[in-house]
């Protein structure tokens, strides 16, 4: 094992333009273990051209639609908490400026799995129906067992993947903590994008000694190999909340919603969430002093 600890800068420098990027843990409530810090970075560094793959495309989609980075996003429900669409992204959707595919929760999770797994498709009896069109590397076939037509769903298998932990060792093996314990979608997907993706980007509330995972393998859900880089990320999530660390910020989430409403003063929530301050350490500062 080595030690893969570096600064959000050099870990998003594993994003190229026209990448697909995978949210590991999706957002079903304000407490998620998304990694903002890295979502953050990647508007900060000006990436272009992503296609955003994540089970519920919210507060962190939408921030890099608004911040010019998506080409495309591909999830099965699109929704800005308990407040309605995203606004950058309904705005940008119904402009034509990003291309928007929704799946059904059923086949993303089996197109997660199958990468998960590292197999090519998982085979699917009767799921004929007005996705099909969506989804042009999806191939039907018959059963070597009995010629019954099955459906390929083929493999998610994110370039970059993004997870955000409570805790991790510096070689990349982590734990999930309580923050997904009520998550249902995002204790099962997370694990298996993480293990789909080609890289992923690691950031934590905490680094450990790596005798304390190993203390405790029942709470370890990512594994060493899995991960390409790791970022000590105090406060990374927010302004989601992460279990036992920090709240959801329920006040920045109405100011980002506020903002987001129109290009003018969403560029400015851009330069003074993002482009001013220069590390999470700075932003973490920034929105403590709020």
């Amino acid at each position: 094992m080595r030690d893969k600890r570096m600064t959000i800068a050099e870990a998003v420098e594993l994003v190229e333009d026209g990448s697909t990027l995978g949210i590991a843990s999706p957002a079903v409530q304000p407490d998620a273990l998304i990694s903002m810090a890295a979502v953050r970075e990647i508007a900060r560094q000006g990436k272009r051209d992503l296609t955003v793959i994540s089970a519920m495309a919210e507060l962190e989609s939408d921030l890099l639609a608004g911040a010019g980075c998506l080409r495309a996003i591909h999830f099965w429900a699109c929704r800005f908490f308990d407040l309605g669409t995203p606004p950058n992204i309904r705005r940008m959707m119904q402009a034509g400026e990003i291309i928007a595919r929704e799946d059904s929760e059923f086949s993303f999770t089996l197109g997660v799995l199958a990468g998960g797994m590292g197999v090519e498709f998982i085979p699917l009896h009767g799921y004929f129906n007005d996705h099909l069109p969506h989804h042009p590397e999806w191939r039907t076939f018959p059963s070597p067992f009995d010629g019954k037509q099955l459906l390929a769903v083929t493999a998610v298998v994110p370039d970059v993947a993004l997870i955000h932990v409570p805790r991790a060792d510096k070689f990349g093996n982590a734990q999930f903590g309580e923050t997904n314990r009520h998550n249902t979608a995002a204790r099962f997907l997370a694990p298996h994008m993480v293990r789909a993706a080609k890289r992923v980007i690691l950031t934590t509330e905490e680094i450990i000694d790596n005798a304390e995972i190993r203390a405790t393998p029942e709470e370890t859900g990512i594994l060493y190999h899995d991960v390409d880089a790791v970022v000590h990320a105090p406060g990374g999530a927010h302004p989601h909340g992460v279990v036992g660390y920090y709240e959801a910020d329920h006040a920045h989430i109405q100011r980002y919603h506020a903002a987001a409403q129109d290009p003018e003063r969403f560029r400015e929530y851009l330069r003074s969430y993002v482009h001013e301050p220069a590390d999470p350490e700075a932003y973490r500062a920034l929105v403590d002093a709020e």
